[in-house]
């Protein structure tokens, strides 16, 4: 048996804004609808109605006073992680919040009764300073979710698929669809949202999950498909790790592979994250609306993939600040049993 881890410028105004040195810290003097253009043209940005342009115009002009300000700083040693006008530079923040972090809440009360055995065991001690699954071979695609609410799929298929490249060297790629379609019965939502506990419960109940290839990801809810004879990995069961205890985390990556974890993303610093270690004091703990898969650590930072594609952060990862529980990533983190 495995153990796997699961767990605006308005037209014809000028203003400074920041060109393609702008991730740098440099800024020079341009047209903001020129800079508008280059970005529609580098995101295939396209837009129904006039109206909704210049609402998306305005956004981009304030986030590249953001952008500009924060990297300005970066460029005086004032912080540790620059920003770019990356896929959501168009985007406000309510926008933002209501389009793309729809976590739904794991009650950890709920959960009680499924502490990981890794805790409190020899491994707790047992790893090493930092540790990357990606320099081991497990590279996967920068997947992209679209406007799909769905990253507790997201992030619960590829912290097993990660757990099986560790036991057999291969990636073999699992249906996001299949979670986003089926897992309503455990009190997901779809696209609207959903929870890395429902999704491990129901993993559990309905037996396994099928390849990416025989149940494709559409970024839209659909009827349930499962083929219980084309189930490729099967989850017995599954079990989290403490409440705010990183040094768990640590032990689980190292010891079980990739862990799908809960965090908060709501700061307009995390939504046009750009590079380097992020560590935003303003990044609260108190509450978590997204879900990624720690993937290794260094000695200062832990490494999370997400799923915006590969124009956010860095080629669709993030390194952020470890040891203090930095917005949440510790709240919950839990893996299967296959």
């Amino acid at each position: 048996m495995w153990k796997l881890i699961f767990f605006g410028c308005l037209c014809g105004l000028n203003c400074q804004i920041v060109t393609s040195n702008l991730s740098e810290g440099n800024s020079s003097s341009a047209n903001c609808k020129s800079e508008f253009e280059k970005f529609k043209n580098n995101n295939n940005r396209k837009y129904l109605r006039t109206y909704d342009e210049m609402r998306s115009y305005k956004a981009f002009e304030e986030n590249f006073k953001v952008i500009e300000e924060h990297n300005q700083n970066y460029k005086e040693g004032q912080t540790s992680f620059r920003l770019k006008p990356n896929i959501f530079a168009d985007m406000s923040t309510d926008g933002y919040l209501k389009g793309f972090l729809r976590l739904l809440k794991s009650n950890i009360e709920d959960s009680a009764d499924n502490m990981a055995e890794i805790v409190g065991s020899p491994l707790m001690a047992n790893v090493p300073e930092s540790l990357d699954w990606r320099s081991k071979g497990f590279i996967t695609p920068p997947y992209n979710q679209l406007s799909c609410g769905s990253c507790y799929a997201f992030s619960i298929a590829e912290s097993i698929m990660g757990q099986v490249f560790k036991r057999t060297g291969k990636i073999l790629s699992l249906s996001k669809q299949q979670i986003v379609d089926c897992s309503v019965s455990h009190g997901n939502q779809g696209c609207v949202g959903g929870s890395l506990r429902n999704t491990l419960s129901y993993l559990q109940s309905t037996g396994g999950i099928m390849r990416d290839q025989d149940y494709p990801y559409v970024a839209r809810k659909g009827k349930c498909q499962f083929v219980p004879d084309l189930s490729v990995v099967n989850v017995t069961s599954w079990a989290i790790l403490p409440v705010r205890d990183e040094q768990a985390i640590q032990a689980a990556v190292t010891h079980i592979g990739p862990v799908a974890i809960s965090i908060n993303a709501s700061p307009k610093t995390f939504q046009l994250y750009s590079d380097g270690i992020y560590d935003d004091p303003l990044c609260s703990s108190a509450s978590v609306n997204h879900a990624m898969v720690v993937i290794g650590f260094g000695k200062d930072y832990w490494i999370l993939k997400n799923w915006w594609g590969q124009n956010w952060g860095e080629n669709g990862y993030i390194r952020i600040r470890k040891g203090v529980n930095m917005c949440g990533i510790a709240n919950y983190a839990a893996y299967a049993i296959v």
